[in-house]
């Protein structure tokens, strides 16, 4: 057989005159443990985070997979009682150095909250916002450069681009959702954070998000949690399963759901537990 393939989600496929390239790692987690006080919530997490890629995290209420990604962009510094061991790097620099500057690692590793958040600005000042503090921009038309590419990112520029100025809190849930995102983009991070994105929106606002997670993965490296685990299929490549603040499998999304290896696994997705 040739030894060529090609790259089908994260499994591959046999195509000739096509070198394959294996993907590479953008984040890593080495034996992560979070505690809120004397309360552990996640023990020892091992995953690797791969680049340009979805990872999605699934698992029951409270198993740990919002602490874990929240561990991910240091949002955890912002809650006093809790408390990080282990090791997460970004590009093979750790996160939790004392000399990492945290306000240049959340532009390097935006997010994007549960419930739409715009600012109380209007949609060009919400999306500039970013750039401006982050000192990326000293025109106004690099900052209106950033601002129609970050909204054309996002699939919202044609629906907003004779109302800049009005403030983005009057957009419908759908577009403040991908309003939220084109404001992450903006910095140009290298990861995405999502947390539960659609949770607050209806079938067909979550069906555009999910387009776009699907379109945003060529440039982004993505991690998303889910309670949808059926949404977790559609739009990831990678899955891990948390169970009680412990990672139980992770791997290949279709494998995760079609063959998992470990028995909690397989009863999580057969609704057996959860």
């Amino acid at each position: 057989m040739n030894a060529m393939t090609e790259n089908k989600g994260s499994t591959l496929v046999a195509k000739p005159d096509q070198v394959v390239i294996p993907p590479t790692v953008a984040m890593k987690g080495e034996d992560v443990s979070v505690f809120y006080g004397a309360k552990q919530a996640l023990f020892g997490v091992n995953l690797e985070i791969e680049r340009n890629r979805v990872t999605s995290l699934i698992g029951p209420s409270g198993c740990g997979k919002s602490t874990f990604l929240r561990s991910l962009n240091r949002m955890n510094d912002t809650i006093d009682i809790c408390r990080v061991t282990g090791r997460i790097t970004l590009d093979g620099e750790d996160i939790y150095d004392k000399n990492l500057d945290v306000v240049e690692l959340r532009a390097r590793v935006g997010m994007v909250f549960q419930k739409p958040n715009p600012f109380p600005k209007s949609i060009f000042e919400n999306v500039a916002y970013g750039p401006k503090i982050h000192g990326m921009v000293s025109t106004k038309a690099e900052t209106e450069e950033i601002v129609v590419s970050s909204l054309r990112k996002a699939g919202l520029f044609e629906e907003v681009k004779d109302r800049l100025n009005e403030p983005g809190t009057g957009l419908s849930g759908g577009q403040q959702q991908r309003l939220c995102i084109a404001r992450a983009i903006a910095t140009k991070p290298e990861v995405l954070l999502m947390d539960e994105p659609c949770s607050a929106l209806d079938p067909i606002a979550t069906a555009i998000i999910e387009e776009l997670i699907d379109e945003l993965r060529e440039n982004f490296t993505i991690v998303i949690v889910t309670h949808s685990m059926q949404q977790a299929a559609r739009v990831s490549q990678k899955t891990a399963f948390f169970h009680l603040g412990k990672l139980i499998e992770e791997g290949v999304t279709e494998d995760i759901f079609t063959n998992p290896v470990n028995k909690q696994t397989q009863d999580y997705i057969m609704g057996r537990i959860g």
